[in-house]
């Protein structure tokens, strides 16, 4: 009998202990749109480096929200190349790759606390946010807040509404960040390649450019999709006085109406999440 006790105490306790780190988690968002916030500066990821993200999930609170798995892995994302935010070179590029996509706010918020002072995090981090927002709407409109400059939040919900949305047929698109991650294709069903992969580059032409309205200076960027007749899908960032992460400034190329799963194969497309 006491040994049953123990164990029961000793249990609660440890659910009391992941409880508390989640919800802690979630209260420490950084407002960054507002210069002078007083976000601490991102510390910067060299080339190849690899970023193991520190958390601790609740199983049993992420499994509500993922009803593929209960088994949740800590984040990992590995770089390799990287864009430079102070020269812009055309064409230059950073492979980004990582084990899972984040199930909620809190898990996105250390994605982004370890890698969001870099461009291209930036891409990775929309792409992630578009995700959770397809799963769970309020917890993807936090995610939406929380990578996008303001000005870029109510267009980007508001298609992303539809987008989500069964009813409305052919515009309904769940495989739309899928077709960003590397090795699928419409002719696969959008199976991607595990880990996942997402490839980004400096735009070609677009120069960068500085901005008093938003107190930052713009980089255009552009990411790979199998999902489109033009590949190349252009998103602009921009890390704001006083913000220590990069964010969408203006990315209605990310969320266009994407190719279906090809008419010639039997497969139905199945969620990233449960790839």
């Amino acid at each position: 009998m006491a040994i049953r006790i123990a164990k029961t105490i000793k249990y609660r306790f440890m659910k009391h202990v992941i409880y508390s780190t989640v919800a802690l988690a979630a209260l420490s968002f950084v407002a960054c749109d507002q210069p002078g916030s007083g976000g601490q500066s991102a510390s910067a990821n060299s080339a190849d480096e690899i970023t193991t993200i520190a958390e601790i999930p609740s199983v049993e609170e992420d499994s509500k929200k993922d009803p593929v798995s209960s088994t949740i892995q800590p984040i990992t994302v590995t770089v390799k190349g990287g864009i430079d935010p102070q020269t812009w070179k055309p064409g230059e590029t950073a492979t980004l790759t990582f084990n899972r996509f984040p199930r909620n706010a809190a898990q996105l918020q250390a994605v982004q606390e370890q890698y969001g002072g870099k461009p291209e995090a930036a891409v990775l981090l929309e792409l992630m946010a578009f995700e959770i927002y397809n799963h769970d709407k309020e917890e993807g409109s936090k995610c939406l807040e929380m990578v996008n400059v303001t000005n870029n939040i109510p267009d980007v919900t508001r298609i992303l509404k539809d987008r989500y949305n069964p009813q409305y047929g052919d515009y309904y698109t769940p495989q739309l960040v899928a077709t960003y991650m590397e090795g699928a294709t419409p002719e696969n069903a959008y199976k991607a390649k595990q880990p996942f992969t997402i490839q980004v580059r400096s735009h070609k032409v677009n120069k960068y450019q500085d901005s008093n309205a938003l107190k930052g200076t713009v980089l255009y960027l552009e990411v790979y999709s199998s999902g489109y007749d033009t590949p190349w899908r252009g998103i602009s960032v921009t890390k704001q006085k006083g913000c220590p992460y990069y964010k969408a400034v203006n990315c209605p190329s990310l969320y266009t109406q994407c190719k279906p799963v090809s008419f010639k194969i039997d497969d139905e497309y199945t969620d990233i999440w449960a790839q």
